[in-house]
This record gives C-alpha cells, sequence and structure tokens, in this order.
C-alpha cells in the first residue's frame, strides 16, 4: 500500500533522538543533514523538510525541502527548495516521484524553487510547467592539478589494481604542475598593503559588510545563515564508516570551510567570502566586496595554489571574466552554466535585478 509521509523540522528533530532513526534502504536522509535541517534558523518547526513515499516499509521515493526565504519588494517571503529528489526507477512506482513534488506545491503554497539540478532533472521541471527561470549564470569549472587516481577510480573502481601507476602520474605530472604554478605566482604576486583575516564564524563587521552589498540580493543571507551553513554541512569526512544508503551521499576525504575578510592599506574592510574546500575542489558559495573583483581572482588563484587545489567552480561574472584575464596555468578549463528556477507564483518578476550568489538555493551544501 503506498503512502506519503510528511516530515517537519520538528519530527526531524525528534529521528535524531537515540533509536528514533529512519528504518529499512534506501535512507531517505542522512543524520548531519537532518541536524542541519534542524538548525536552520530561517526554518519553523512546523516546516516541512523531507517528503518520503513508501510502500508498505520500502522507500521508494523521496523529495527534500529546505525551507528558506526570498526577499521581494522589501518583503520576505517564504519558499522551499528543492533538493535530494529521488524516485524507484521500477515500472510499478511510475509517478511517485511526481506525486511528491505536487505534495510540496500544496505544502508550501505553490512557492518551491530548485538549484544546480542535472539535466534530467530540468526536463522534468520543464515538462511540470510550473516552474519560470529565475537565473541564469556562465561560469568555469577550471582544473588545476592532477588526481588521476580519484577520478578514474570513482567513475570505475575496477580500475583500482592500476591506482599505484595512476598515482605514480600523478606524482610526475604535478611535479611540472607546481613549476608552472610557480612562476605564474612569480609573475602574479599578491599586492603589498592589504591583509587577510581567517574566521571560524563570521562576525559583526562582516555582517555589517554583507547586509551593505546585498540590498539587490535574492536571499539576503547574513552572518547568521553562513555560520549555520558553516557549522552544518551535508557532507562529512567519514574516512572510516561504511558507506551509506542514501542515493545523494559520496565518500568525503576531507571537507573545510574558509570564512574570510580581506582589508586595504588603509584598514578599510573591502571583502567577504565564504570558500568551501571539499576533496581539492574549491567553491565561493558568498562573495561579497567593494568593487575588487580584480583582487579577489588574484586571491583565488594564490588560494588554489597554497592549497594545492585540484579545480574551481565559479559562477560571478565579474570574478570569472577577472579570473579568465590573469591567464592561470589551468590544465583544462571549460565553461558550465548554473541555472536557478522558481515556481510560476513568483512570474511577472524582473528577475534581472536580483543578484545571485553560488550558495543560493542548496548550492551552498553541495558542487
Amino acid at each position: 500500500m503506498l503512502r506519503i509521509q510528511e516530515y517537519t523540522i520538528s519530527d526531524l528533530k525528534q529521528c535524531l533522538r537515540p533509536g528514533h532513526w529512519f528504518q529499512g534502504e534506501p535512507s531517505p536522509i542522512t543524520k548531519h543533514r537532518a541536524l542541519s535541517h534542524v538548525n536552520n534558523p530561517r526554518a519553523q518547526g512546523g516546516d516541512v523538510a523531507l517528503l518520503v513515499a513508501y510502500d508498505e516499509d520500502a522507500v521508494v521515493a523521496h523529495l527534500g525541502i529546505l525551507p528558506d526565504l526570498v526577499f521581494r519588494n522589501q518583503s520576505a517571503h517564504k519558499i522551499g527548495w528543492l533538493t535530494a529528489w529521488w524516485a524507484n526507477p521500477a515500472r510499478n512506482y511510475t509517478g511517485v516521484g511526481l506525486m511528491l513534488l505536487s505534495r510540496a506545491f500544496t505544502l508550501y503554497q505553490g512557492r518551491l524553487g530548485a538549484s544546480g539540478f542535472s539535466e534530467a532533472a530540468r526536463k522534468v521541471y520543464d515538462a511540470t510547467r510550473k516552474f519560470v527561470t529565475l537565473g541564469e549564470q556562465e561560469g568555469i569549472n577550471g582544473f588545476a592539478r592532477l588526481n588521476l587516481y580519484r577520478l578514474l577510480h570513482r567513475r570505475s573502481p575496477r580500475l583500482a589494481r592500476f591506482r599505484a601507476g595512476l598515482r605514480v602520474l600523478d606524482v610526475i605530472g604535478n611535479q611540472y604542475i607546481n613549476l608552472r604554478q610557480w612562476w605564474w605566482r612569480k609573475r602574479h604576486a599578491l599586492p603589498h598593503g592589504f591583509r587577510f583575516e581567517y574566521l571560524p564564524e563570521m562576525d559583526s563587521e562582516a555582517d555589517d559588510f554583507i547586509q551593505q552589498h546585498s540590498s539587490n540580493s535574492l536571499a539576503r543571507r547574513g552572518a547568521k545563515e553562513l555560520n549555520w551553513i558553516a557549522k552544518y554541512p551535508w557532507v562529512l569526512n567519514t574516512p572510516l564508516a561504511p558507506p551509506t544508503s542514501f542515493h545523494f551521499s559520496s565518500p568525503v576525504e576531507s571537507y573545510s570551510v574558509f570564512n574570510m575578510k580581506i582589508y586595504d592599506a588603509e584598514e578599510q574592510l573591502v571583502a567577504v567570502l565564504m570558500v568551501t574546500l571539499m576533496d581539492g575542489h574549491v567553491i565561493v558559495p558568498h562573495c561579497f566586496h567593494q568593487g575588487r573583483s580584480g583582487l579577489i581572482a588574484l586571491v583565488l588563484s594564490h588560494f588554489l595554489i597554497a592549497q594545492r587545489a585540484e579545480r574551481l567552480t565559479l559562477h560571478y561574472s565579474d570574478l570569472v571574466e577577472q579570473l579568465l584575464a590573469l591567464r592561470f596555468p589551468w590544465l583544462w578549463l571549460r565553461k558550465r552554466q548554473r541555472n536557478w528556477i522558481w515556481s510560476r507564483e513568483f512570474a511577472g518578476e524582473n528577475v534581472s535585478r536580483y543578484a545571485m550568489q553560488d550558495g543560493d538555493g542548496d548550492c551552498a551544501f553541495t558542487t
């Protein structure tokens, strides 16, 4: 007998109690995602954060919802960002995933959005005719170092028997890359007179700066929201833990969040950044600055080298333009596009006046 179960923020809090976690396979959510939902500063106890379709006790579909706020004409409106949407592909469960989407529309009064989704998901969203495009941002995916072992092993575990050879190729190739990056860094030194400050969490000065430079931002996330994102990520370093049955989990060897403040020679705060480094992959979920895109692009380039990061994904048009002008010694560089959509409840809104952050929607938690 097919049934749909709704889990509110309060329900997830109860599920996190010892002995109350979900049973059966696959899991519709991980404990650290549930903990993140529970601590979402923009969520209320009655907000639904998870829909699960059961056939008897078996999970046959699930849909996560991230409660958030968007700001239109100076007014805050509740929205639910869709995430972790999965349905059993068996023929007898055809349409179950759409049933969950329909229920989500009802629960959030037609105010839903989605971000960073796949082409397959885009086709489904388009077919429903319930969404309109909120934003499309051209970006880059730049690869800075070799890690053939990780890349090929994840694509095909059978290649594990060649791991010794792949690691040797990585070491040899990265020696040459180190030389190229050293030479680039010598010709593109960081300017004198400015300084960094790394923060365990965003402070009041950072929050004031963010508020001054986010008046046209769609989500207007401040220090409270950014500190929540950093403290309650959706991925964890789990070197000894067995893999979970949650379809949107993958092993993570390393995960760090860097909260940065950048000051100029006059000790004036000119930029605030949140930079995430996950398994050598750098993303910049949130970036606020005062006409300093060139400086920030240079800082990110030096950050890649200092952290020996493998790649950078970026969608801020001003930063991308400056980064390309620096002619960083990429292994290869490809363009990519990130899309945001929201429901037709918002149709007719002049979306061009909104500034989008790379981390808007659920993208701050993913890559």
